[in-house]
């Protein structure tokens, strides 16, 4: 793998989703949002940074992996936790369908959030795999990345 040159310029244009994400949701939730996507794409520096931003807002390395496995361990995550969760898999996960998201996941989601918050997560989720097909694309090196640890770096099995 060959690093390729990103300019800051490029990268910065992928930043209002998150900050919308960051702005609008819970950080729990945004952090499950980057954390789930990052897991299911592959991306090994997103899953660097946003497993990095996990722990660092005080996720065990645990947790973190249950979160990119979700779908396992379904039955460990709250409704509201689970219902993000879902969401992100609809929004990364695209199916051969126009309808991925479906009617039913959004009454649900809008019943336990509200339209605004649901269309930060949506937003998010979008930034979010806009970053990792990016990072995957300009095959971007995870290890020059601050604060991150061997953990962070680590290839995770993918989601799928």
């Amino acid at each position: 793998m060959t690093p390729r040159h990103v300019p800051q310029e490029i990268i910065e244009m992928f930043y209002p989703p998150m900050q919308l994400l960051r702005e609008r949701t819970k950080p729990d939730h945004a952090h499950l949002v980057c954390v789930r996507a990052t897991a299911v794409n592959g991306c090994p520096v997103c899953t660097a940074i946003h497993r990095r931003n996990a722990r660092e807002h005080g996720w065990s390395e645990d947790y973190i992996l249950k979160v990119e496995q979700w779908t396992r361990h379904a039955g460990e995550f709250s409704e509201t936790e689970a219902l993000v969760l879902e969401l992100t898999d609809a929004l990364t996960e695209l199916e051969d369908t126009p309808e991925s998201l479906s009617e039913d996941l959004w009454e649900r989601a809008t019943g336990a959030f509200g339209e605004e918050y649901v269309r930060a997560l949506i937003v998010g989720a979008i930034g979010v795999n806009s970053y990792n097909r990016l990072g995957i694309a300009f095959q971007q090196d995870p290890r020059g990345i601050a604060r991150v640890t061997e953990f962070d770096i680590v290839d995770a099995a993918r989601a799928r």
